[in-house]
């Protein structure tokens, strides 16, 4: 009777039977995975091509505010290279900025135009890196506008980074 129970007790295995079906389980797992990514992948491809869409349907409508406001950009930023400019002049600008801005949000739009800010690669290209490999990055000049459309970039900002503790230099 021992022999019988240490026999039955040694040859104790998971059922193959059982095993199969968990491993066609787990088969259909990674098939459903695989699908799943692919799916979704499609629907992001899918998101961005009917934004897309969208866009470039209003981007007639849209281009001629990226044009005044990029003039106005560089207008600006030509009297600023000046050292004769009156507070009363830089006080004169930002009041046309904000309604050049204001006008702008009418239709969605913003431009990137300031410096100071946390250097973020989504909506900047960093033209110039002075910062020497700092994980900190800060916008220190715009050499070249941006514009956001609907929360999706349209053109990213040319942008001169520096570290943070760093101080704008132009």
């Amino acid at each position: 009777m021992n022999f019988k129970i240490f026999n039955f007790l040694k040859k104790s295995r998971p059922p193959t039977e059982l095993q199969e079906p968990a491993s066609q389980v787990l088969e259909e797992i990674k098939d459903l995975r695989k699908h799943l990514r692919k799916q979704n992948f499609l629907l992001e491809t899918f998101k961005n091509d009917i934004i897309k869409t969208i866009i470039d349907d209003r981007r007639p409508g849209i281009d001629p505010y990226c044009d005044v406001a990029d003039a106005f950009f560089y207008y600006e930023a030509a009297l600023q290279s000046n050292d004769h400019v009156s507070p009363e002049q830089l006080e004169a600008l930002e009041i046309i900025w904000d309604k050049i801005e204001n006008l702008m949000s009418l239709t969605g739009l913003q431009i990137v135009r300031r410096a100071g800010g946390d250097f973020d690669a989504k909506i900047y290209e960093a033209i110039e890196n002075r910062a020497g490999g700092a994980a900190d990055l800060i916008v220190l000049q715009v050499l070249q506008p941006g514009y956001i459309f609907k929360n999706m970039v349209l053109k990213p900002a040319k942008v001169v980074v520096g570290k943070k503790n760093h101080h704008s230099e132009g």
